[in-house]
């Protein structure tokens, strides 16, 4: 009788179990570009200056920010006002126990464009470290047969770091207040 009883018990519990729901996540708002599909962060930003005056500063934040610029910057020229980077960002993992751990790099190509008053940031083409092209616009697809939903996590963590990237480049493009000493 015990058994009989502990067997229903059992099958019952593993039933309810698979007649859950399956979880549902957020999905991550990035900025999706209409045209490309691809995960797309551009903006014109209104700040006073020439455009070489606006490159110039975009440089000096360029060194500042990066700790290697002639490996970041691409191509650059002052003429056109126009700046090619090529940078990343690092993902993670939690663990079980809470532990950030380090999982992959994702590279992305970012372009500053300045012109009289304004400048435009695009950045693109986000790519995870890996032996070919791996683009991280299949992490938003739940019915991939590899989606996990640590995948959610990683797009958000890049998300927090481009934000953070774009606070700074505002920052810094704005211009420099020349204290005066007037004694």
């Amino acid at each position: 009788m015990k058994k009989t009883f502990f067997l229903l018990l059992i099958s019952l519990f593993s039933l309810s179990v698979f007649a859950q729901k399956g979880e549902t996540y957020v999905v991550p708002d990035l900025p999706i570009d209409e045209d490309t599909k691809l995960v797309t962060y551009r903006d014109v930003v209104r700040e006073k200056g020439t455009p070489q005056e606006l490159y110039d500063r975009a440089m000096d934040w360029i060194k500042a920010y990066y700790k290697n610029t002639n490996e970041v910057i691409k191509s650059s020229d002052r003429e056109k006002g126009v700046i090619e980077m090529r940078s990343s960002v690092k993902i993670h993992v939690i663990t079980k126990n809470g532990t950030k751990v380090f999982k992959n790099i994702v590279y992305y190509n970012f372009r500053l464009e300045c012109r009289q008053d304004r400048y435009r940031y695009t950045i693109t083409d986000f790519n995870e470290k890996a032996a070919a092209a791996a683009p991280i616009e299949w992490w938003f697809d739940q019915t991939h047969s590899r989606w996990q939903p640590t995948l959610f996590d990683n797009l958000n963590e890049i998300h927090e770091q481009i934000q953070s990237l774009l606070i700074s480049l505002e920052e810094g493009m704005a211009p420099k207040v020349e204290k005066v000493d007037d004694w």
